[in-house]
């Protein structure tokens, strides 16, 4: 009798076991999604303006535009969050800056690709609300691995501890 008791009980543990080690899975899986959609759109704008740098190489702001941008591609594959959210906020400065003035002192005209500053606006836009859903899926994660059950099984299988990115407009 006591033996079927305790095979009971260890199965019962197993399966509360295996049932926080795949919500803790799931959650990390949300957040390393959230991160893929992130870098996704990092690349995907930062090539957009490059292009721009590409198609005026002697405009000053758009060199200033390009030095920002391999910061921040550095920073990305490093995965340094407070440089890659800096480099953001000299970005986005660059870019507005480009935009409202637009002129180039040696030739009198900035020719930005067709449809670049649409493409960029809108990747900007999907930027902030991929950098939203990355920094809530960090939440939620930390928040699971604080409770009980959670952080001892989060700690004991090597989850991994991930950082929110500051919003690009943080001082």
């Amino acid at each position: 009798m006591w033996v079927l008791f305790a095979v009971f009980a260890l199965v019962a543990l197993s399966l509360a076991a295996f049932r926080l080690y795949t919500q803790l899975a799931v959650h990390e899986r949300r957040v390393v999604a959230a991160w893929d959609r992130l870098d996704t759109l990092l690349t995907q704008r930062n090539g957009q303006l490059h292009e721009c740098y590409l198609a005026n190489p002697d405009a000053d702001l758009l060199g200033r535009l390009s030095s920002c941008v391999q910061v921040q591609e550095t920073a990305r594959r490093r995965g340094d969050l407070l440089s890659l959210a800096q480099a953001e906020r000299d970005i986005r400065s660059s870019w507005d800056s480009i935009l409202s003035y637009p002129i180039d002192f040696k030739t009198k005209t900035l020719h930005l690709p067709k449809r670049a500053e649409r493409r960029v606006a809108a990747l900007d836009q999907a930027l902030s609300e991929a950098l939203a859903r990355y920094n809530q899926a960090v939440v939620d994660y930390a928040a699971m691995r604080c409770r009980r059950g959670y952080s001892v099984l989060a700690r004991l299988t090597g989850f991994t501890n991930f950082r929110p990115v500051n919003p690009p407009n943080s001082p």
